[in-house]
C-alpha cells in the first residue's frame, strides 16, 4: 500500500498524523484503503482518531444533509464527504386538479403557486367551467340549448324541459309546462284526478312529483323519492334514495360521505376529498390531497415518495 511501512505485519503510514482507512462516505470491504489525515477518514475510523473531532460540514451519508427549504423541492446530498442541495426546478408532480393554479419549485427550493389553465369541470352541462386568473369559476348557463342532451334549455344552471314563463319554450306532442316540466294537461287543471294516475292534487303518476305529506303509490310519486305507508316521506340518510342535499344516494353534503364514484359536488363530499366531473375519485398519490393511506399530501402509505420529517 501506497505510503506505508510494515510494523511487526501490519502496515501503518510512515507520515505522521496519517492513519490506513477509507475515505469519507465510504466503509470497508468496498473502499480503496489509503494513507488519510482523520478528518479524511470515513465512519470505520482506525483507534487512532478516537477524539479527534469531525471537520465542520462533513458528512457521512445523505441523512446528515439539509434539504432545500421545500423538501417537495429536493433533498440533502452527501457528495464526497461534502453536503450538497439536490434541487429539482419546475412543476411538483402532485397538484390539485382544477384549482386554475400550478404549483412549482423555484431555483432557491421554494414552492410557490402560479395561475395556470386548470379549469374544474363540475359535471354539469349548463355551467361554462374557466378560470377566472388563479381563481375556478362555473358560469350558470341559461337560455340555451343544453349541450350535452341536445334536449331542452339551460336555466338557472340546470338542464330543464320547459319554462312555463316563457312562450318561446313550449312542449311537445301536446303536452304542457309545469315550472320546468313537459306534463299532460289534466296536471295543471287544479284537480285531483286519480283515474288519470294522479296520486294527489295535480301530482305524481304521470304529473310534476308529490311535496311530503301527499298520497303516492311509489317513491316515483314522490320530490324526494320515498313513498312510505302511502305517504311522501322526508328525506333521510338512510332511505335508499338520492334526495335532500345529498350528492349522492345517502352520501354527500349533510350525510356521510361518498365513496369513489358516488355523486358530489365538492371534495368535502367524497372520503378521498376529490370530487371531479360530479363524481368522487379514488385516492391517488398525485391528487395533491391527503388520503388514502398517506402521512401526508401524496406521501407515505402506498406512495413512493416519503414524507418529510
Amino acid at each position: 500500500m501506497p505510503g506505508t511501512i510494515c510494523v511487526d505485519e501490519v502496515c501503518e503510514c510512515w507520515e505522521p498524523g496519517k492513519v490506513v482507512c477509507c475515505a469519507r462516505g465510504e466503509r470497508e470491504p468496498g473502499c480503496i484503503l489509503e494513507c488519510r489525515s482523520c478528518d479524511e477518514c470515513g465512519e470505520d475510523r482506525p483507534a487512532e482518531c478516537e477524539g479527534v473531532p469531525e471537520p465542520p460540514g462533513g458528512c457521512e451519508s445523505d441523512s446528515e444533509c439539509p434539504g432545500p427549504p421545500d423538501a417537495r423541492c429536493g433533498a440533502g446530498r452527501c457528495v464526497d464527504g461534502a453536503c450538497e442541495v439536490e434541487i429539482t426546478v419546475g412543476p411538483l408532480g402532485s397538484q390539485l386538479r382544477g384549482d386554475c393554479k400550478q404549483d412549482e419549485c423555484t431555483k432557491d427550493g421554494r414552492v410557490v403557486s402560479v395561475a395556470a389553465y386548470d379549469i374544474y369541470n363540475d359535471g354539469n352541462e349548463c355551467t361554462n367551467d374557466l378560470c377566472d386568473y388563479d381563481k375556478p369559476v362555473n358560469a350558470r348557463l341559461t337560455g340555451v340549448l343544453c349541450p350535452v342532451s341536445g334536449a331542452g334549455r339551460c336555466h338557472e344552471g340546470q338542464c330543464v324541459e320547459c319554462i312555463d314563463s316563457d312562450p318561446t319554450m313550449p312542449c311537445p306532442n301536446g303536452l304542457v309546462c309545469d315550472g320546468t316540466l313537459c306534463v299532460r294537461d289534466h296536471c295543471v287543471n287544479n284537480r285531483h284526478d286519480p283515474g288519470l294516475g294522479e296520486t294527489d292534487y295535480n301530482c305524481g303518476g304521470p304529473c310534476k312529483p308529490c311535496p311530503m305529506g301527499f298520497d303516492c303509490a311509489t317513491g316515483g310519486d314522490c320530490l324526494e323519492s320515498v313513498c312510505a305507508g302511502g305517504i311522501c316521506r322526508a328525506p333521510t340518510c338512510t332511505d335508499g334514495a338520492k334526495n335532500g342535499a345529498e350528492t349522492g344516494v345517502d352520501c354527500g353534503a349533510p350525510c356521510p360521505r361518498c365513496a369513489p364514484e358516488g355523486g358530489c359536488q365538492t371534495g368535502a363530499d367524497c372520503t378521498s376529498g376529490v370530487c371531479w366531473a360530479g363524481a368522487c375519485e379514488a385516492p391517488a398519490c398525485t391528487d395533491g390531497v391527503k388520503n388514502g393511506g398517506e402521512r401526508g399530501v401524496d406521501c407515505d402509505g402506498e406512495c413512493d415518495a416519503e414524507c418529510p420529517g
